[in-house]
């Protein structure tokens, strides 16, 4: 025997499933819609964002490159990193556009502006305790951390601190850059100030183990300089690192 004898019962049946599901499917299509909708929403305007910010940054870059003989261009560049950086705040271009930023400020002498911007952008950064949750999350939104811009800033921020004369913070800020990247960048700058200080003993170890460093790659001028450096400290009368530096690129 058919379950539902006649068509009323059949209505009937459906109007008293209705009334127990009804709302709830109501509410599960428009959530799947608006996700759908939403998502779709959402990559449209990364792919948007993403594209000024690339055109953005691209401004920069040429504006940089012309900032050493061109005032003009340097105020232009200055003013693309800070909208740059604010627009973007979060994200690897608004990092690079800190980084940048600095760089001018250091070009025009203005050396506390860029230590200010990089300790800035240190405290931007995620601790170890929360980075990668970050990293995850700016990954669905498509925000690729670089993992060497921590360490990239920090050894920016010891030289500046370094050219102004605050040696122990320049060395503070090197040992919280880690002992991986830019390695001999690190230990090269920690061996100018260790010099700087007096330190003779910590400066040759810190130029050894960056010729150790140098030796396997292809920079020869790197090394060169490395040597000189490492030579100079068993001359009396011990030049200063920027007398070396400027020494080397004396033709």
């Amino acid at each position: 025997m058919d379950s539902y004898g006649t068509e009323e019962d059949q209505i009937r049946a459906i109007r008293q499933w209705w009334e127990r599901n009804g709302p709830s499917t109501l509410i599960g299509v428009g959530l799947a819609l608006a996700i759908v909708f939403g998502s779709q929403w959402w990559q449209e305007r990364q792919r948007s964002t993403t594209e000024q910010a690339s055109m953005l940054y691209q401004q920069l870059l040429q504006a940089t490159e012309q900032s050493t003989a061109d005032k003009v261009q340097q105020t232009t560049a200055e003013h693309l990193a800070r909208e740059l950086r604010d627009s973007q705040a979060g994200t690897r271009y608004g990092d690079y556009a800190s980084l940048l930023l600095a760089r001018l400020q250091v070009d025009k002498n203005e050396p506390a502006a860029a230590a200010a911007e990089l300790q800035a952008l240190l405290e931007r950064q995620p601790d170890a305790a929360v980075g990668a949750l970050r990293a995850w999350f700016n990954g669905l939104l498509g925000r690729h951390l670089d993992s060497q811009l921590g360490a990239l800033a920090r050894v920016r921020l010891a030289r500046v601190l370094f050219a102004m004369g605050r040696s122990d913070e320049a060395l503070a800020a090197l040992d919280a850059a880690g002992s991986e990247d830019f390695a001999l960048e690190k230990l090269e700058l920690r061996g100018d100030i260790l010099r700087a200080n007096g330190d003779t003993g910590g400066a040759r170890k810190a130029y050894a183990q960056a010729l150790e460093i140098a030796s396997g790659s292809a920079s020869m001028g790197g090394t060169r300089l490395l040597e000189l450096k490492q030579q100079e400290l068993d001359l009396p009368g011990q030049s200063t690192p920027q007398a070396t530096q400027a020494a080397e690129e004396t033709p």
